[in-house]
């Protein structure tokens, strides 16, 4: 769950965002909502700026941001971890892609030993070469005892990156 937001007598919330932020910017210093376009239409920028009761209460959010920036959590980043392993990184992509393509890519040069391998097996059977009595030899079933291996250790990795982030993390994101 995310955190509840309070302020501070001198602070506002950010319209956008829904963060706490000092009176009197012009912009918010972590979504870069500029105020002055916002508040353009019904000048509420300058009444928002002295302290007007009314524009503070309708430009108070709930206990989460507005829809254009979408707060993510963390419960949420652990059950795609338990489901999908390292797509799970796509949840927060920005700040995780060295992870999601490190593992995209130790899968693919998996996947392509794994392929070649079983390749030799299939021209071997086209062209006739007599199979031994072991058909899997024991390097393949090694080699392939070796894939589940980094796979799991892959999918525990996730799991355990995506539960010991804090909270705020998530809430921030992408500017935590």
């Amino acid at each position: 769950m995310a955190e509840e937001l309070t302020k501070g007598k001198d602070e506002i919330y950010c319209p956008e965002c829904g963060r706490t932020i000092p009176r009197g910017l012009q912009g918010c210093p972590l979504c870069y909502a500029d105020f002055r376009k916002i508040f353009a239409l019904d000048e509420g920028w300058n009444k928002l700026s002295s302290g007007t009761s009314a524009y503070q209460d309708r430009y108070q959010p709930a206990s989460t941001p507005s829809s254009r920036v979408p707060v993510k959590s963390k419960a949420v980043a652990v059950i795609l971890a338990v489901f999908l392993g390292y797509w799970a990184w796509l949840y927060t992509y920005g700040k995780n892609r060295l992870k999601f393509w490190s593992a995209i890519g130790a899968f693919a040069a998996l996947f392509v030993i794994n392929f070649a391998y079983s390749c030799s097996f299939i021209g071997d059977a086209v062209s006739g070469y007599p199979y031994p009595d072991d058909f899997f030899p024991g390097g393949f079933i090694a080699f392939m005892v070796i894939s589940y291996i980094v796979y799991f250790g892959v999918w525990i990795w996730t799991l355990v990156d995506n539960a010991m982030k804090p909270e705020s993390f998530y809430r921030d994101y992408p500017y935590g």
